[in-house]
């Protein structure tokens, strides 16, 4: 009786702690796939250049911005975004 008890109890840990493990994996999945907005993207171009954003354009593959601005001086640029890691390239 006290081996079917222990049994079933170690059992129950090892099904509480594959949970556990696999909750934490998907969550940390969920992290790595979560990207910057086109806002985002907007905001980091205009604080490093200053200017006024004129568009802001997701490319095809979704891997980046293309953010176009005019800076003061009247120049206009366009940067690219790192989607993932909001990295102006």
């Amino acid at each position: 009786m006290l081996r079917i008890l222990l049994f079933t109890l170690l059992i129950s840990v090892f099904t509480l702690s594959t949970a556990t493990l696999a909750a934490n994996t998907q969550t940390n999945a969920q992290k790595k796939q979560q990207a910057i907005s086109s806002q985002q993207a907007a905001k980091l171009v205009k604080k490093r250049y200053g200017g006024k954003v004129l568009n802001v354009k997701k490319q095809k593959n979704n891997t980046a911005y293309k953010v176009k601005i005019v800076k003061p001086n009247g120049q206009v640029v366009s940067k690219k975004v790192n989607a993932k890691t909001g990295k102006i390239e």
